[in-house]
């Protein structure tokens, strides 16, 4: 995570001081907030896992198909690489499934074909992981388009749409004595959770 954020600060500082125009380095970057709901399409499950209970090892996969609705709220704070592209560092609260919440930390790349400074279409990808109890939990990346319309010559609002997929290692739940199972009997707890975020940003 770190080294993550230092391969960040050495790019951004790596940048020319000035843009044509007599823009500043430092106008050059523009914070937001972010906020909408995410429906959730599908999941996959597959865990591997002794119950101690039975004393036997129980092999559990398969897909499900929750019917929930989750909500999103990020804050970022973006960097313009040029007139027509945008580096976006974001975080925030994220639901991903039916009880289960994440912090994201997401790194994001947003291409405007008409320019920043146009109405029109934008395309956006984002690549992250997300927190949980103060350790990395998951990797997440999204990919979407939009549509970006012009406030002011400082601020835009946008609208989103994206396909998001997480992978995650839950805690596994043990049905039969109604607790989680202990992380030294677990073998394997992979999850899949696949949905659509919907939501608008405020730039500024």
């Amino acid at each position: 995570m770190k080294r993550l954020h230092a391969y960040i600060l050495v790019f951004l500082l790596s940048c020319q001081p000035l843009i044509a125009g007599g823009e500043t380095f430092l106008s050059r970057f523009h914070p937001g907030i972010e906020w909408g709901f995410s429906p959730s399409l599908a999941s996959y499950h597959h865990f591997n896992y002794l119950d101690e209970s039975i004393g036997f090892r129980i092999d559990d996969e398969g897909w499900t198909y929750p019917d929930c609705m989750n909500a999103f709220f990020l804050a970022s704070i973006s960097f313009d690489l040029g007139r027509k592209t945008g580096l976006s560092l974001l975080s925030g609260y994220h639901g991903v499934d039916k009880d289960r919440r994440m912090v994201p930390l997401l790194l994001r790349t947003d291409i405007y074909p008409k320019g920043k400074d146009r109405d029109g279409f934008i395309l956006f990808s984002d690549l992250g992981v997300s927190l949980r109890s103060k350790q990395i939990s998951s990797n997440q990346f999204q990919l979407g388009s939009g549509y970006s319309i012009v406030l002011t010559p400082h601020s835009s609002l946008v609208f989103r749409l994206g396909a998001r997929i997480v992978y995650d290692t839950p805690d596994v739940w043990d049905p039969i004595e109604e607790e989680y199972i202990s992380a030294r009997n677990i073998k394997r707890n992979d999850a899949w959770y696949y949905a659509l975020n919907i939501g608008v940003g405020l730039y500024f």
